[in-house]
């Protein structure tokens, strides 16, 4: 581990302390909305503006999402709330985080000590009716800890950090009582954070690693896939697998947050797999596949299709999580650990064995399957579009997928928007596609964007989402025009709650109840709050203003009328 050690020799109260330690390890941007209990982290800040600064959401947990989206482009970000209400605005946020293995550090005040137990103002410790808030927080992060004194401020960050990427990434949370920020302290020297190197047992375990029986088991498969989840990315893997799956000429796929980590115009790729990933990869995963590896993925609901892939598939899995290898599934070879330290070390290992692993017929059936079950652009869909005088969101989904530039990242929302996005849009690069698919929170992507945007300057972010998603974050574009991102967010407008308007429709015998939204002027909408906006009724209308607009930099919103009547194929409902 590379341990940098930061000499401190003036006195510094608690508050200058955590924004030192911030500093110092790689945080130079913090979301949140002020309050009294940790005003002096950010007159901190603000004697520190040469190294950080704060960014001021309109709500806490728009402040959630935009760390999430900065982490997710840059490996690490922070949010800091108030006690009570800022907090447990935070939780959503935070929760979405940590569903999706993402490092985002969570600050928050608390009542000063002495207060404690009395009822304090915007008190949460659990005393009495006070909502218990570092409990809260231990369910949604991996630490949730209390920093009891200032000389306290510095291991408990420090380990938290630490324990932001230790195994499995995700957000944890560390709260200051209000004194302790305004005690001083002289902290002398301490050291910053690192990500924790590959320990000696997870190499030992390698070394004596069966891999030649898993090669032999291997080679005795026809119609082998590489399942490639999150964890290749976290563990920066991206080359190690990309490697062995070309080498052996193996089909892969991903999983729904892995889009876009490999190829998907190679030949060998079968896209995204899951309820709505590609038809091609869903013949071949429950057709004739017979041998599954799979790294860094959980086989959740929607990612194995309903858990319909059969236990006997899953030759091996890899996963750095304990908790979360046997889940579900348990394959027949497993190993605990970092999906590249094993890669790595398989990819050694097959060097001597290509000969006797080459896949053929497995390569021709994913040809076959692309063509004739669906691939992209190949999948057909059977709902006719009769509104000439709105657009039909597959013809809409189509086009952004055509028309965005493969380093322009795509932050997609959640319901019938989102499910277009993950069964449409075709990436290439790593961080092109995101998608809040665990927790699966409408209105993420709107105040996600913003913090993509502000990790990755010089970039156009595309924002995409539903009118009802848009309506639970809207109002964060103001926060996207203060601090002069570069967003283009696109509202697909059909009118209703779309997913459970067609449950109603298809479901309940058209017993429609709380599925129509209100009728709003998202363009006057945004204009009010300082983002630029048009509004489109025809595919040929958006094809033009899209293209103009990923030219220009600055926020626009784009405002698409889309038909109501077109749900996505195939339905959730499966």
């Amino acid at each position: 581990m590379t341990i940098a050690i930061r000499e401190t020799v003036r006195t510094m109260t608690g508050a200058e302390l955590i924004v030192d330690v911030l500093t110092q390890n790689g945080f130079h941007q913090v979301f949140g909305v002020p309050g009294r209990r940790v005003l002096p982290i950010y007159d901190a800040i603000y004697r520190a503006a040469d190294k950080i600064r704060i960014v001021a959401s309109q709500n806490e947990q728009g402040a959630a999402f935009m760390a999430d989206g900065y982490a997710r482009a840059r490996g690490r970000s922070c949010c800091l709330g108030i006690s009570g209400p800022g907090l447990l605005n935070m939780v959503t946020g935070v929760a979405a985080s940590y569903y999706d293995s993402v490092p985002v550090l969570v600050l928050g005040g608390q009542a000063q000590t002495k207060s404690i137990g009395k009822y304090a103002i915007q008190e949460a410790t659990g005393h009495g009716r006070s909502p218990d808030q570092l409990e809260i927080f231990r369910r949604i992060t991996k630490k949730a800890t209390r920093a009891q004194t200032a000389d306290d401020i510095v291991p408990v960050l420090t380990a938290s950090i630490e324990e932001m990427f230790a195994g499995r990434p995700g957000p944890v949370y560390i709260e200051f009582p209000t004194d302790i920020l305004h005690q001083e302290i002289a902290p002398g020297a301490y050291r910053s954070s690192a990500k924790p190197p590959v320990s000696e047992d997870a190499s030992a375990r390698l070394e004596k690693w069966p891999f030649q029986a898993l090669v032999a088991d291997l080679s005795r498969a026809k119609f082998p896939v590489i399942l490639v989840g999150q964890g290749v990315n976290a563990s920066g893997a991206r080359d190690e697998v990309k490697r062995i799956a070309e080498g052996l000429g193996i089909p892969f796929v991903t999983t729904t947050l892995a889009k876009g980590t490999l190829p998907e115009d190679s030949e060998l790729s079968l896209g995204s797999c899951g309820i709505w990933g590609q038809p091609a990869a869903k013949e071949y995963l429950l057709g004739p596949c017979d041998a599954i590896l799979a790294f860094g993925t959980t086989f959740q609901e929607l990612s194995s299709y309903g858990w319909r892939i059969r236990n006997e598939q899953i030759l091996l899995r890899v996963d750095i999580d304990e908790g979360e290898l046997h889940r579900n599934y348990s394959g027949k070879h497993s190993f605990l650990g970092d999906a590249k330290d094993f890669l790595t070390a398989f990819e050694r290992c097959l060097s001597m064995d290509r000969e006797q692993t080459q896949f053929p017929e497995a390569k021709a059936l994913v040809a076959t399957l692309k063509n004739d079950a669906g691939f992209y652009a190949t999948i057909q869909h059977t709902q006719e579009h009769v509104r000439s005088d709105l657009v039909n969101p597959i013809a809409l989904v189509k086009a952004i997928s055509r028309l965005t530039p493969q380093d322009v990242p795509i932050i997609s929302d959640v319901g019938e928007n989102g499910a277009w996005s993950m069964y449409l849009i075709q990436r290439e690069k790593v961080g092109s596609y995101v998608i809040n698919a665990g927790l699966g929170t409408m209105g993420h992507a709107v105040a996600a964007a913003v913090g993509v945007s502000l990790a990755l300057p010089g970039n156009k972010i595309v924002s995409i989402c539903g009118d009802g998603g848009f309506m639970m974050n809207g109002n964060e574009i103001a926060t996207a025009a203060k601090y002069r991102s570069d967003v283009l967010w696109i509202v697909f407008n059909n009118g209703i709650l779309g997913t459970q308007k067609h449950y109603q429709r298809d479901y309940l015998d058209g017993r429609y109840i709380a599925s129509d939204m209100p009728d709003i002027d998202y363009c006057r909408y945004a204009e009010s709050l300082g983002v630029s906006a048009t509004r489109v009724k025809t595919i040929d209308e958006f094809d033009t203003e899209y293209k103009r607009l990923l030219k220009i930099k600055g926020n626009h919103l784009i405002e698409v009328c889309v038909d109501p009547n077109i749900k996505p194929e195939p339905c959730y409902f499966y």
